[in-house]
């Protein structure tokens, strides 16, 4: 009987530890499909920047990061807001 209780003391203790990994999987996911949104947008402004300046990949990165740092905004915030401008002018 004890040997029964210890081992349903013992699952129900790795039961919460399989939850917060499985919480702390779930906000790993969620952030990943973040960054992949914020990295699309990015690649979406990179190529308006090469377009306008005619310039590698790397060059317009390298805009929009000094453009970022200049304005002291996020590097995916300015990247949303040119991806819209050239939305709205197409």
């Amino acid at each position: 009987m004890a040997d029964d209780q210890e081992r349903i003391a013992d699952l129900e203790a790795e039961a919460i530890i399989l939850d917060e990994e499985l919480a702390a999987l779930a906000a790993e996911v969620e952030e990943l499909h973040a960054t992949m949104e914020h990295r699309s947008v990015i690649e979406q402004a990179k190529g308006v920047v090469m377009s306008k300046m005619q310039c590698s990949p790397e060059a317009a990165l390298a805009v929009l990061v000094a453009a970022s740092q200049r304005e002291n905004v996020k590097l995916r915030d300015l990247a949303g807001w040119i991806a819209r401008d050239q939305d709205e002018q197409s």
